[in-house]
């Protein structure tokens, strides 16, 4: 997820949604097949280091900014006949941001936390496995197709203080923003392979296409945006006129990859992560302030079972992370005659718990 020393640069790179994938919700090959699914996720992140591109920067504690997320989506499923199957995830999300920077400034480096709390982006989504649920395989591929709506307040505001004597009403940076405001379509592929008695291969694919270029939000936390400092170096109306004080709507991805093996009720899960936001979207326009980048994580997990209940928990532990130079970064580079990146903080923490309960 992604901030930088100077107010205006910091965020992060958001992704809001989920696993939302259906690694247990497999064919049901048994005389009484589930026919209702109610899932409850949730997600934890926080951040506070900053990187430019893949390489951390030094920053003093009393300069980092600290961000965290949590987000718990309930998920309910309806499977129907020939391998069919319809989701609706409703998300509710808590942020919190605690910064300087973003508040009376470096005359006084007194730390403030701004907060976020509600409902999220709601997705309805509807599945298909490729092949006959009603005959055994060693494997399938289900595929998805949904429709994110702009259920969550994309200009969520709280008070920040900008003197020792008042405070000012003003959205909250787009880390800890509950939703961003646009229509998506969502693809999802999920897959497994059993390759022995015990072992199972997975594969899980989440892309989010967000159409909406900006959603018109300012991301300058109260500030005049001609007056926010982008680039120690470069004049602030350049932020203004490459259209950077305003948050993006931007596409987000998710990738997984790995292995499971069972033993009785307990499944254990290991493999790779990775899940980013683009600098282009696929579709439509890339104006407005956005965090590009991606992080790849290692990924194991567990999951206990029990007849119709089954827990779980992963814990992302990150490999590798980088911030992208976006192309608001590219016009005031183009324009200041200066190389100008977006640094930011990518999440340190990760942390995935649920249950499902089959009906």
């Amino acid at each position: 997820m992604v901030a930088s020393l100077c107010a205006r640069s910091q965020g992060c790179i958001a992704i809001r949604n989920l696993t939302g994938f259906g690694q247990f919700s497999l064919p049901q090959y048994d005389q009484e097949p589930v026919k209702w699914l109610f899932n409850a996720n949730t997600r934890y992140s926080e951040f506070h280091k900053t990187y430019d591109g893949s390489s951390e920067k030094t920053v003093p504690p009393e300069d980092q900014p600290f961000s965290s997320t949590f987000i718990m989506d309930l998920s309910v499923t309806r499977i129907l006949n020939n391998g069919w199957s319809i989701s609706v995830d409703v998300p509710i999300m808590a942020g919190s941001r605690k910064t300087w920077q973003e508040h009376i400034g470096p005359s006084n480096k007194t730390k403030y936390t701004v907060h976020s709390y509600g409902l999220s982006d709601i997705r309805l989504t509807a599945y298909k496995w490729l092949f006959d649920i009603a005959k055994p395989h060693r494997g399938n591929i289900q595929l998805g197709l949904g429709v994110k709506l702009p259920t969550g307040d994309y200009r969520y505001q709280d008070y920040f203080h900008k003197s020792t004597t008042k405070v000012k009403l003003a959205p909250v940076n787009n880390t800890i923003q509950l939703g961003d405001g646009g229509t998506g379509i969502t693809i999802e592929l999920n897959s497994f392979l059993t390759v022995a008695k015990n072992l199972t291969l997975y594969a899980n694919l989440f892309y989010l296409f967000s159409p909406r270029d900006h959603n018109g939000t300012s991301n300058t936390s109260g500030n005049d945006s001609t007056k926010v400092p982008y680039h120690p170096t470069i004049p602030s109306h350049y932020v203004y006129e490459a259209q950077g004080d305003v948050n993006s709507v931007p596409d987000a991805f998710t990738a997984r990859a790995g292995a499971t093996y069972t033993i009785r009720s307990v499944s254990l899960w290991g493999g790779f992560r990775w899940e980013g936001s683009p600098v282009h979207d696929a579709i439509g326009q890339n104006n407005g302030q956005r965090r590009a980048g991606y992080a790849i994580s290692f990924e194991p997990g567990i999951n206990y079972n029990f007849k119709r209940t089954t827990i779980f928990a992963f814990v992302p532990i990150p490999l590798y992370r980088t911030t992208l130079q976006t192309v608001v970064d590219k016009r005031i580079s183009k324009a200041s005659g200066e190389y100008v990146s977006s640094p930011g903080g990518v999440a340190d923490y990760l942390l995935f718990l649920g249950v499902m309960f089959r009906m």
